[in-house]
């Protein structure tokens, strides 16, 4: 199913299930795959989703269009990242788990960003929630990504130094570590 954005949805905050949700104003709710411990505190009043909320929307899902996702992966990966964007708390980055590349450059909000894992030459996809001068907050866009001390979930935010991101390229089957120091 495809959703898009309409003046009728509204944010709140669930006790119940300890997450910010979206109410669709079509008999659908989001819930955010963050826990409470994540988010800013203003998160637990309702508030109306604004015209900034829809237009970061459409910006995450222009790009996320782009990725090999059904309808309901891309619509769960673009509201996370809007969630991520407007209530989690800032995070430090753990860029220890991947390599630097050598086209640097300063990416967008929205943007699908690759990293190379350190030492194993395999190439994780995100989506940059926050885009940062030095760093950015990024969401996984893929399935799950091994850490060597912990597992990353589809939409699972971390922290990324932006010297360790390069433009998104759709994966073949060869090994894209052609830019890795």
């Amino acid at each position: 199913m495809i959703i898009k954005p309409d003046d009728h949805w509204r944010w709140y905050f669930d006790h119940d299930h300890d997450r910010v949700m979206l109410d669709l104003a079509n008999g659908m709710i989001f819930r955010s795959c963050f826990p409470a411990k994540m988010l800013t505190a203003f998160t637990r009043d309702e508030m109306p989703f604004s015209i900034e909320d829809a237009a970061e929307f459409y910006i995450f899902d222009e790009q996320a269009k782009k990725l090999n996702l059904s309808h309901e992966e891309r619509a769960e990966l673009v509201l996370n990242s809007l969630v991520a964007f407007r209530f989690l708390k800032p995070q430090m980055p753990k860029s220890w788990y991947f390599s630097p590349f050598h086209d640097i450059q300063v990416p967008a909000q929205g943007q699908l960003i690759q990293v190379c894992l350190e030492n194993s030459h395999h190439i994780a996809t995100f989506i940059i929630a926050e885009a940062g001068t030095s760093a950015s907050l990024c969401l996984l866009a893929e399935a799950q990504l091994e850490l060597p001390d912990r597992k990353l979930r589809f939409c699972d935010p971390i922290k990324i130094m932006n010297d360790r991101m390069r433009q998104y390229k759709r994966k073949s089957n060869r090994l894209l570590y052609e830019n890795v120091i």
